[in-house]
């Protein structure tokens, strides 16, 4: 007999939490691509350095037009 799964196992898997909030993977590769840019964001908070961008706001602005995966976690991070 097969083993049942649980309900969420799936689910559970197909998400990431940044900052308190839930961004839904797409793709397994989705969450290598999440760390990453979050690793990105926070160094630039960090250090406040924006580059190539001229200031934060800049930066902010400009991420704010790409879909997906970065702006998610801009709205995680509470940027946008």
């Amino acid at each position: 007999m097969a083993r049942k799964q649980d309900r969420f196992s799936k689910s559970a898997s197909a998400q990431v939490v940044v900052n308190g909030h839930t961004i839904k993977l797409a793709h397994p590769s989705d969450r290598a691509e999440i760390e990453r840019v979050v690793s990105v964001i926070d160094r630039k908070i960090a250090d406040d350095d924006w580059r190539p961008f001229a200031s934060k706001e800049a930066a902010v602005q400009r991420w704010s037009e790409l879909k997906g995966l970065r702006a998610a976690v801009l709205r995680a991070k509470g940027l946008i």
